[in-house]
């Protein structure tokens, strides 16, 4: 696929070219797109490094959402890992969470779709996790579920920066071998944050061969879904619910486990912070998360 960066420096006619390729896709020349759906990756994209949403980004989707057109927030978090999402942003109606296990309706509190790992398949993960140390997260009901001995201790499992909003979101168990037995239940996906870089690259190998969804979106982690469940899949589900086809569609994001909503998505758009492999499928790379490449690209396409 031709790529198409910024524009910024470029002759009117050069701009125009760039512009006019950019509305079309899969051979539809000249048909200029006519966006309806907007999904928006968070960590990384839509968030701040600081996890915050600035005020220009929240203004610029209000803006879309009273423009009819819908936002999606399409993350690898659960429901209770959003609620200060939500509340900055109360006119969004729907999220993909579990990158991709689960699509809700915001406004009615309900899941119109999932695609999650039975409880066979969950006690089969569990029992090749069973000899390492490691922070296991099981993401069920709209939270995610962690050992209390992680909660406890979460710099110690992997938690880096990001300490306070750990215990701030999870739910802990005494014990999360114990819990997910007892609950007897399927989830939707595993987070899991290894101390060893050795036994995340043995068990990423494990999984992948036993024909799960491995992806990750950070160094150190490893999420683990249904074979199936991926944000493209349900950004498709989402759109085939509001009638919305892909060329209408437009997806921002950054890391690996954005690939299948960008590849759905009529206009892919990168952010500038975004790795290689995200930045050579879009069709527009935006600024960085520091520098509101979200609100920038939405005022381009959709406010202009």
């Amino acid at each position: 696929m031709t790529q198409y960066y910024h524009t910024e420096g470029c002759s009117n006619i050069e701009t125009y070219i760039m512009q006019f390729v950019i509305t079309s896709k899969n051979g539809i020349e000249g048909k200029e797109m006519s966006i309806q759906l907007i999904a928006l990756d968070m960590d990384g994209t839509t968030l701040t490094p600081s996890l915050q949403l600035t005020e220009r980004t929240i203004e610029a989707i209000k803006n879309t959402v009273e423009r009819n057109v819908e936002v999606a927030i399409c993350t690898g978090r659960t429901l209770d890992e959003l609620q200060d999402v939500f509340m900055d942003l109360p006119f969004v109606k729907y999220a993909i969470t579990g990158n991709g296990s689960a699509v809700w309706n915001l406004a009615k509190q309900q899941k119109i779709y999932e695609d999650i790992l039975t409880f066979e398949q969950t006690l089969e993960i569990m029992q090749l996790l069973k000899p390492i140390d490691l922070r296991i997260e099981a993401f069920a009901d709209g939270k995610a579920y962690i050992s209390q001995h992680c909660y406890d201790r979460p710099i110690e499992y992997g938690a880096g920066d990001f300490a306070d909003f750990i215990i701030k979101t999870r739910t802990p168990v005494p014990n999360i071998h114990d819990y997910i037995i007892e609950r007897n239940l399927p989830i939707d996906k595993f987070n899991l944050f290894f101390k060893r870089v050795e036994e995340r690259a043995a068990m990423w190998d494990q999984l992948e061969e036993l024909g799960y969804n491995i992806t990750t979106s950070f160094l150190q982690n490893v999420e683990v879904k249904s074979s199936t469940a991926n944000k493209g899949n349900a950004l498709r589900e989402l759109s085939n619910s509001l009638n919305v086809t892909f060329d209408n569609v437009m997806a921002i994001g950054d890391a690996m486990n954005d690939l299948t909503m960008l590849k759905f998505a009529g206009l892919p758009i990168a952010m500038g912070n975004a790795v290689p492999a995200v930045k050579e499928i879009a069709q527009h790379i935006t600024d960085t998360n520091s520098n509101e490449g979200v609100a920038k690209a939405i005022e381009k396409f959709i406010l202009k």
